[in-house]
């Protein structure tokens, strides 16, 4: 009695309607939780409460929504996983040896998760939790989902077995749990149904005074970051391969080339991004069906798609044989007159002085934003018919 209740006291940000109005009995604005736990689930809430921070914010479905979709990101990486875990209890230390021998996708997601370990654990310190959300969002949908899992998936879905499969298998496992303990306190129903199903030995992974506990993740130890696996080089090089696949695969979409067709694709960089690619020319070539040549400076071909990449590298797609010039020079400019008639239109929109004074102000600033997108996208289609002459 007489002593300080707390060393911290956390004041969130109120959560309004969505038309910024405070929640009410009397205006009969309010939120019940238990429908949005029956609609999205309970961790896609709890996911979607924590982000606030200590802001307030407008209440938003389509926001819960996106949680919901991030679960169902987790759930069926997980799966994946589950499905292609035969062989990965066998391995002790997936990443045991020299860490200059592991591949370079390896180096990358260790350096990726114990950033993300250094980061969490740094905004929680900070009570900094919309921050934590989205860095476990972006780290296991984007580092995770989208790149690690696609880059091991070859040797993890491989029909021969070998050490190597396992190995890779094991790895993956590795990264899943560790991630699943950093996303815990946010999501604790959905992490602990699955890590409980991973071929890992739990009790090793609870923190000491618990040891004799039958497993859960809610005593596992809280993942810490390691400097020693902290790899800048590997995140540029790493991060250098996702931009030229990432371009390659706009330019797919945007020449409207068929996702079955295999593409010719030329990189010309300079000697040390020369290596980064070479070392990785199998993967880029699966991931973006492509035959790959690499060069210093070579010429590449008038009719090709082009894009630049940081570091002075630029890629060519060449054109020839894979799409009718004159059917994709006629659908690039309809699509260029449709978005000018567009941008003309919201541009007289603004125009009027009455409209702007009485329109929200979201509703404006919506207009300004898709004015520009258009201008970025018209500019882009400009690039692509000057490809196509």
């Amino acid at each position: 009695m007489g002593g300080e209740p707390f060393a911290d006291a956390y004041v969130t940000g109120t959560v309004l309607d969505k038309h910024g109005q405070r929640m009410s009995k009397t205006k009969g604005n309010g939120i019940d939780p238990l429908e949005v736990f029956d609609k999205y689930g309970v961790d896609a809430t709890r996911l979607t409460l924590a982000s606030v921070g200590s802001t307030d914010t407008r209440w938003s479905e389509r926001q819960v929504e996106s949680y919901r979709n991030f679960a169902n990101k987790i759930w069926n990486a997980a799966r994946f996983c589950l499905l292609n875990a035969d062989g990965a209890e066998t391995v002790t230390d997936p990443f045991a040896g020299e860490r200059a021998s592991l591949p370079l996708h390896d180096r990358w997601i260790l350096s990726r998760l114990n950033v993300t370990a250094r980061d969490v654990n740094r905004q929680l310190e900070e009570y900094d939790f919309h921050g934590v959300v989205q860095t476990l969002y972006h780290f296991f949908w984007d580092d995770v989902c989208d790149w690690y899992i696609e880059l091991s998936k070859a040797m993890i879905i491989a029909e021969t077995d070998v050490p190597e499969r396992s190995i890779t298998r094991a790895r993956l496992i590795s990264v899943l749990e560790q991630s699943l303990r950093l996303l815990h306190p946010f999501m604790p129903y959905l992490t602990e149904e699955l890590w409980q199903q991973l071929p890992v030995q739990h009790s090793r992974l609870l923190h000491p005074a618990y040891a004799d506990i039958e497993p859960t993740i809610m005593l596992a130890i809280y993942p810490q970051c390691d400097n020693a696996l902290v790899d800048e080089r590997a995140e540029a090089e790493m991060q250098a391969i996702i931009d030229l696949i990432s371009r390659v695969r706009n330019i797919r979409s945007e020449m409207n080339i068929k996702p079955g067709d295999q593409i010719q694709l030329m990189i010309a960089a300079k000697s040390e991004l020369q290596t980064v690619f070479a070392a990785s020319a199998d993967q880029i070539a699966r991931l973006t069906r492509a035959q790959v040549s690499i060069n210093g400076n070579a010429e590449m071909p008038k009719a090709s798609a082009r894009a630049v990449l940081s570091g002075g590298a630029e890629v060519a797609v060449p054109l020839e044989g894979l799409i009718d010039f004159g059917q994709e020079r006629a659908r690039l400019t309809r699509e260029k007159e449709k978005l000018q008639k567009e941008a003309t239109k919201l541009e007289a929109q603004l125009g009027n002085s009455d409209f702007v004074a009485r329109a929200p102000a979201e509703k404006v600033e919506e207009l300004r934003s898709r004015i520009a997108d258009i201008a970025q996208r018209t500019e882009a289609l400009d690039q692509m018919l000057e490809a196509l002459k």
